[in-house]
């Protein structure tokens, strides 16, 4: 049994997701892009800061995430938050148990207007 080829762009209709697991996966692939932009920030910033390379920023980022027990999106995003002065409380008390894995001048605590 031959099938008729379906047009460039339709979906099968065998196996059609649902709208809802569409949505899930669009919102998931917007986080994953969100992270990974701040993460890139956070390289800079990380380089900057401590006078590195950037090969060394995102290894010393990975060291400071494995040693504080923290994802590096959420190291990232911190980060790039104290730096910009959007930290909230929460950010502030993670950065807090982040300071003793950072290198030893620490990181700024930027121009957050809640502190």
């Amino acid at each position: 049994m031959s099938a008729t080829p379906l047009s460039p762009g339709e979906p099968c209709p065998q196996s059609s997701p649902q709208p809802d697991a569409l949505r899930d996966e669009v919102a998931q692939l917007h986080e994953a892009v969100k992270s990974q932009r701040d993460i890139g920030m956070a390289i800079g910033l990380f380089s900057a800061r401590f006078g590195c390379s950037t090969e060394q920023a995102w290894r010393s980022m990975l060291r400071v995430s494995q040693d504080s027990n923290t994802k590096v999106r959420d190291l990232a995003r911190v980060l790039v938050a104290t730096h910009d002065g959007t930290a909230g409380t929460e950010d502030r008390q993670v950065l807090a148990r982040l300071e003793r894995h950072l290198p030893a001048s620490g990181w700024p605590a930027g121009t957050d207007s809640e502190a």
